[in-house]
């Protein structure tokens, strides 16, 4: 039992120390989009071009959801990806969310050697669920503008089908991926609670 116990912490302590090198997105926070690079990457599957509209402007987006030797937080760990062109309309676009991430460990940006626009922030809601990409006031998406392919690493290894929102005043909601069900991280913090709560229980007993 000891030596399940010193594995239990082992493993704890690695996944920490993965931790170190990743930028986390923690519910309710905001900050620069990180930098990221598409080496490493296999793709699992994309929701292809859709074309969206708002009433006040009108865009093509598309989802894809990739398998990362390189993520920073396990390696085959999973990054969903979004391009968004807007296409025409009267306003621009302003910011671009996706969900559902609530639960996952979170490191949002954009791949810097992609082409188009970089948004001036990446925000994260409180409950953790919606990850926000904003292009206000001078970084505004207009004529025919693409943004950079943006980047949402995470703990997951499988992926369900989610929401990607594409707004100005109003929004125009097509389909994303989202992380499923269970965050890695979680499950080895989980384990861990559990082996040190066997642990105590024999202690007590004798």
């Amino acid at each position: 039992m000891m030596k399940k116990f010193l594995l239990g912490l082992a493993i704890g302590a690695l996944s920490m120390a993965s931790l170190a090198s990743a930028t986390v997105l923690a519910p309710g926070s905001s900050g620069a989009p990180d930098p990221f690079t598409n080496a490493g990457w296999t793709l699992l599957a994309t929701t292809g071009v859709q074309a969206l509209s708002s009433g006040t402007f009108t865009a093509n987006a598309t989802s894809w959801v990739y398998s990362d030797a390189n993520n920073t937080f396990c390696a085959g760990c999973l990054d969903f990806v979004y391009l968004v062109t807007r296409t025409g309309g009267s306003d621009p676009i302003e910011r671009i969310t996706a969900g559902s991430f609530a639960g996952y460990l979170v490191d949002a940006g954009v791949v810097t050697t992609s082409p188009g626009q970089t948004p001036i922030s990446v925000d994260r809601s409180a409950n953790g669920a919606v990850i926000g990409f904003n292009y206000q006031n001078a970084a505004n998406l207009t004529d025919g503008q693409s943004t950079q392919l943006l980047v949402i690493q995470t703990n997951s290894t499988t992926f369900a089908p989610g929401l990607l929102s594409v707004q100005d005043q109003l929004s125009a909601n097509g389909v994303g991926f989202q992380p499923t069900p269970e965050p890695v991280s979680m499950s080895l913090f989980g384990g861990g609670l559990a082996l040190v709560g066997i642990a105590r229980l024999r202690r007590k007993k004798n």
